[in-house]
């Protein structure tokens, strides 16, 4: 089985919120015609086959109500209270009449509101706000209940622009000793030749929040029938699951059209519009993002600036379409981007980083490898694969064997920032550890099953072997270590679970079905992948065999955390020989690991950022007291220099690590060098082409905890089985 090209192309670059460049004007006939064949195609083909029925039609109107209104500030209770009378069990069936005035009926009430809002901010954002009162606001209200009424509607409104004039005044990174300086709300610096600098106007801070709204109210206000009917429709479609979504004719051109240039000539990220904000969603193997090292998905981005010396420019509230044109640009040239980091304590928390756009290379994306050499220890192999692309299963193949060559006890296949690719390369990756069966079952809405086996009985590695995971890994990783789990093959370390998406989407083109000429395109899962020992990757993702401690346990990261995401579910198991090459030797490695991790000063720091954040978590709400917020950066500042401290004081590592990639090898090959008789690998290098520059260099150690801790794992499991062996060799003899 091969998913849609397209989509797990396209999807691992960026995925679009609400996009566009044009208008598309449809009249109510199309757009009646194009919701009835949606709803048709999600009841008759969707994995669920649900009827589009009274249940759905409530979700659809929720979803849709709050896709316009996410922050749940503009409509008000009385609104969804109307709207939940009148169409709460009827959406379902004007949908199949093509029928979409409810569409229409709701957006004009939602401009209505909006327009009342933003008559409010003038008044609001121009009178003087203290900062000295205990108030809380919570930023994250898509849990919250609307308003009840205008009167409380303008009480959140007020909190929500004293919340932002806050988080300037705080991202211009002031201390409590300056505070106590100055408390006018302005603040200059000197520099060196002894010029003041102005680092912040509160007068210029509040014309730039209410020219944001101005932006944003009159982006609301233009949007078109066919903008419209994306909403409507992508709300329709995630009343069966999160991953299915309707792409009006605008965005189905912005989705294959646009988001490839972004992926040749970007940063390399995935993107999302979400609660105002552009958020970085994935990082794409080889992109100037990911090699950074400065950026992560989860972290949302403020402010776009370019060049050395451009002036950023504020996208909060801007269509996720036009923060892609300001990031995208030429090669070498640089983007900065302001952002609020994932695991910041809260939105006033900013830093920015500088990237230099490039085209991503496929060679950036390919697997690569590490040489691990321990004093008086096993030398280890590490096997980073970014993701599952064309024929990165022969490539990890030849890693292998270059690895033999290396005499390497033990290797460790780094799945963890992994979301996916093609699953026939998954099947035959998984297919190098094992002789030959089967790696997974699909299932289609018609409950037909499609067994992927791998029928190659050539074994690429048989040494032990570890799959480590993480809360990004997904899809076609959560098969491949799945199935090694299943077969008792390699020992699974990582998160408390992988990501959990055990769905297959596919893109349809509604030009069969709707005779006009364009009618846009549907998204939709169509198959669910099983275990071959019967249970499912899908929500509940691959549970490791030895856990390590991540903060991405505890952040809104995972299918399980999706609305309307599909239920985890079983089926018959299949018929396979299991190896049982590690339940045996769990309950040790873990006791090990624990002592490790315990005496371990990165882990503890870890698991002092796991507290805090379950505590942020626990409450949400932010003070609106300068003093407090102030005093809370500067413990933060305070902890993370003495981090730093700390890590400088340490001496060096005890492992060498050399690198190696497909390249090298291949170079290697060419000029016959043979290292069988070698005691030490030759540190591989590889010469940049002409018009790259090398890399600055790294600080700290290159592996981080979560590596290093696994390969203190493997040194155990080899150790263990070597014990193994030793004690049968006597019983034999």
């Amino acid at each position: 089985m091969r998913i849609n090209k397209l989509f797990p192309i396209i999807c691992a670059i960026i995925c679009l919120g609400i996009p566009f460049s044009q208008a598309v004007q449809l009249s109510d006939k199309d757009s009646g015609q194009i919701a009835r064949v949606v709803g048709f195609l999600l009841s008759q083909t969707h994995f669920k086959r649900a009827a589009l029925d009274d249940e759905i039609s409530k979700q659809f109107l929720r979803k849709y109500m709050e896709s316009l209104d996410y922050s749940r500030m503009v409509f008000l209770k009385s609104d969804f209270d109307e709207f939940s009378k009148k169409y709460g069990t009827l959406l379902d069936n004007l949908t199949k009449r093509g029928n979409v005035s409810p569409a229409f009926e709701i957006h004009k009430r939602y401009i209505t509101r909006l327009k009342t809002s933003h008559s409010w901010l003038e008044e609001i954002i121009n009178k003087e706000f203290n900062f000295s009162l205990d108030e809380t606001f919570t930023p994250d209200r898509t849990k919250s209940n609307w308003p009840k009424d205008e009167e409380d509607a303008k009480n959140l409104w007020g909190k929500r622009v004293k919340y932002e004039v806050l988080g300037n005044r705080l991202s211009k990174r002031r201390s409590v000793e300056a505070l106590k300086a100055k408390t006018d709300g302005n603040e200059e610096i000197k520099k060196t030749d002894g010029t003041p600098v102005k680092l912040y106007n509160i007068k210029e801070e509040k014309e730039k929040i209410l020219r944001r709204y101005e932006r944003f109210l009159r982006v609301r206000t233009d949007m078109d029938s066919g903008d419209v009917l994306q909403y409507y429709l992508t709300a329709l479609s995630n009343g069966y699951d999160p991953h299915s979504d309707y792409f009006s004719p605008r965005e189905a051109e912005n989705f294959e059209i646009n988001n490839i240039k972004l992926s040749l000539t970007g940063i390399g990220a995935r993107l999302q519009w979400d609660d105002g904000y552009t958020k970085l969603i994935e990082l794409v193997p080889g992109g100037p993002a990911i090699k950074s090292k400065k950026l992560k998905p989860g972290d949302r981005i403020t402010a776009v600036a370019q060049g050395d010396k451009g002036e950023p420019v504020d996208v909060f509230e801007m269509e996720l379409d036009k923060v892609v044109d300001k990031i995208r640009g030429e090669k070498g040239t640089i983007v900065r981007l302001t952002i609020i980091p994932a695991d910041a304590a809260d939105d006033s928390e900013t830093k920015e980083v500088s990237l230099i756009r490039d085209k991503i290379k496929l060679t950036d994306s390919l697997a690569k490898g590490q040489v691990v050499d321990y004093p008086d220890m096993s030398r280890l192999g590490v096997i980073d694969l970014p993701q599952f692309y064309e024929n990165c299963a022969r490539d990890v193949s030849i890693i292998l064997d270059r690895f033999k060559k290396e005499k390497v006890n033990g290797i460790v296949l780094d799945l963890r920032r992994n979301g996916g690719g093609l699953l026939p390369e998954a099947v035959k990756l998984a297919g190098l550890f094992i002789e030959e069966g089967p790696m997974v079952q699909v299932i289609d809405s018609r409950q037909r099953k499609q067994i992927l086996k791998d029928n190659d009985a050539k074994i690429g590695y048989n040494g032990p072997m570890i799959v480590l995971v993480g809360k990004l890994s997904a899809s076609a990783s959560e098969i491949v270590a799945a199935a090694l789990q299943d077969y008792g093959r390699a020992v699974v370390v990582g998160s408390q679970s992988t990501h959990g998406k055990g769905t297959v989407q596919t893109v349809m083109p509604l030009t069969n079905w709707v005779r006009i000429k364009d009618p846009g395109k549907l998204k939709l899962t169509i198959s669910k992948f099983y275990r071959i020992a019967g249970g499912t990757t899908q929500k509940q993702g691959v549970k490791p065999d030895l856990i390590l401690p991540n903060p991405y346990d505890y952040m809104d990261i995972g299918e399980a955390k999706l609305p309307n995401s599909l239920a985890a579910d079983h089926t018959d198991p299949l018929n396979y020989r299991r190896l049982n090459l590690v339940k045996d030797y769990v309950e040790t490695l873990s006791s090990k690991s624990t002592d490790r991790i315990k005496k371990d000063q990165d882990f503890s720091y870890i698991l002092e950022d796991i507290e805090t954040l379950k505590k942020r978590l626990k409450d949400k709400s932010l003070s609106l007291n300068e003093f407090k917020r102030l005093k809370e950066k500067d413990e933060d500042k305070a902890k993370r220099d003495n981090r730093k401290k700390e890590r400088k004081t340490r001496g060096s590592t005890e492992e060498t690590i050399y690198d190696v990639t497909i390249k090298m090898i291949q170079k290697n090959i060419a000029l016959g060098e043979d290292l069988e008789e070698e005691e030490k690998p030759i540190r591989l290098k590889e010469e940049n082409d002409e018009e790259e520059e090398n890399d600055e260099e790294e600080e700290g150690p290159k592996l981080d905890p979560h590596l290093r801790e696994t390969l203190h794992i493997l040194q155990d499991y080899i150790q263990l089985l070597d014990s193994d062996k030793q004690i049968a060799r006597k019983l034999n003899g």
